[in-house]
């Protein structure tokens, strides 16, 4: 297991090192400089960015998931983050095009800079990684399992960097579980 373990931390950190300081200043001020946050995203991705939205409601934030019966109208002055390996996850590319007809604003997490929906916005982080299409993935990794894990940390981080209040973080965390 260690030789493994160390291969999936070592895939991760290679992985990371993809994203500047820079491109994580820029993120952060994207979500504060937005009063609703739209994410839409599939499968494990998916579940990523649902991981990320709900720091950032607990940070108290205004967010909302693509798809979700609760999820309002999309609009000017909003801000789809997208998440998708390959760039071309159909649902995903939809709600760009939808955001962007809309009058939204794009950010763009992917692994394709020529993908379909790299071609409707310039990735705003493009993390060059084997998604779900190549099925022995990175060393010590699954399929698109790296680009996944990396989107989690990536955005760990920036929920971290964005929680002004960890206090308040607690007190919004769910008491209906």
């Amino acid at each position: 297991m260690s030789e493994a373990s160390s291969a999936m931390l070592s895939a991760l950190r290679k992985a990371l090192s993809c994203v500047s300081e820079e491109t994580m200043s820029a993120f952060t001020a994207r979500i504060r400089a937005h009063r609703r946050v739209f994410f839409s995203a599939s499968g494990r991705t998916g579940l990523m960015l649902r991981a990320f939205a709900m720091r950032l409601m607990q940070a108290g934030m205004t967010v909302f998931i693509a798809g979700d019966t609760l999820t309002p109208a999309i609009e000017a002055g909003d801000l789809l983050v997208c998440a998708s390996a390959s760039g071309s996850t159909p649902s995903v590319c939809r709600n760009a095009e939808t955001a962007l007809r809309r009058g939204a604003e794009l950010y763009v997490i992917c692994a394709d800079a020529a993908s379909p929906l790299a071609r409707l916005h310039a990735p705003d982080v493009l993390l060059p990684l084997p998604d779900k299409s190549c099925a022995s993935g990175a060393p010590g990794q699954l399929m698109g399992s790296l680009f996944e894990e990396t989107l989690l940390l990536f955005t760990d981080l920036a929920a971290y960097l964005l929680a002004d209040d960890p206090e308040a973080l607690r007190r919004r965390h769910a008491n209906l579980e």
